[in-house]
């Protein structure tokens, strides 16, 4: 008899297990979105600082970033593995198959006093050599050079190379978290010429796109993002709304009201999300108590 109850009491986990995987795949699909066209352009959504995990430390593989980035309605992202650009291959690889959003291929160069975002490149960059020769390889492999969450304690490294970047983030998650963040990342972008760059810099917690570029492109490739980003041809939404970028896009963006509130897109869960996710732990935890702790005899 305790032999058929816990046969029974594995099938029923099985069963709660099996259905939240069912609901969850019913529910979560990525929101239907018409296309942004302004001024002749393609309006991208992206976030160009993403970390996965199978090489870098994020808590998403790959192709988990390509799925997020559906769901949080981006259009591009670029995978920047720390010293690595194979996780970004592997993600490319995942959203042409399904059709999913444009992959740039990107590292981070994560070296003290600057952190570098290079998106557009075809090989990983050495971490050896110095920012001006960082940026020039970036640069000669038909890539753009982003400042990353440029703080104050980078602006030294940064000094040498101001007239050379190609962006710059001026809104990041520490905007949010820190007082002075936005200050401090809002004086670094006044002193270059460097493109208006909003990122995640997405480890796994917190959200994908939060912050986030809209690039005015002549096409979705990843060729035509890197174009656009190197003529500056960004417009980036900051705390409270504040926008950032070129003065004549920012115009057409608000005259047109899309871009603004695509910038804050509310894609939070559902009930049947939530129900989801209550059987597949109630599920979870019946299949590891049966395992463990078998009915007594």
């Amino acid at each position: 008899m305790a032999d058929e109850v816990d046969v029974m009491a594995m099938r029923f986990a099985g069963a709660l297990l099996a259905a939240s995987v069912i609901i969850g795949t019913a529910v979560d699909r990525a929101p239907v979105r018409e296309p942004i066209v302004l001024g002749g352009y393609r309006v991208i959504a992206a976030d160009f600082h993403t970390h996965s995990s199978t090489w870098s430390d994020g808590a998403l593989t790959p192709w988990g970033l390509v799925l997020e980035a559906q769901h949080q309605g981006l259009d591009a992202i670029a995978v920047t593995g720390h010293r690595q650009t194979q996780d970004a291959r592997w993600a490319r690889w995942f959203s042409e198959l399904i059709g999913g959003p444009t992959v740039l291929i990107g590292e981070e160069i994560p070296e003290i006093p600057h952190h570098v975002v290079a998106i557009g490149i075809t090989e990983t960059i050495a971490s050896s050599l110095d920012i001006a020769a960082q940026i020039a390889e970036i640069h000669r492999q038909g890539g753009v050079a982003i400042a990353a969450h440029p703080g104050e304690m980078f602006w030294t490294g940064f000094a040498p190379v101001m007239d050379r970047l190609d962006g710059t983030e001026i809104c990041h998650p520490a905007i949010y978290q820190y007082v002075g963040a936005e200050e401090m990342l809002e004086q670094f972008a006044s002193r270059t010429r460097a493109a208006a760059i909003g990122s995640s810099d997405f480890h796994g917690l917190g959200r994908l796109g939060l912050c986030r570029t809209f690039v005015f492109a002549r096409d979705t490739s990843a060729e035509a993002i890197v174009e656009a980003i190197r003529a500056r041809r960004t417009v980036v939404y900051g705390r409270e709304g504040k926008a950032y970028g070129d003065a004549e896009l920012i115009k057409l963006a608000e005259a047109d009201g899309r871009v603004p509130k695509a910038a804050r897109p509310d894609y939070s869960p559902s009930a049947w999300d939530r129900l989801s996710q209550l059987l597949g732990v109630a599920g979870l935890i019946g299949l590891i108590a049966g395992s463990r702790w078998p009915a007594a005899r």
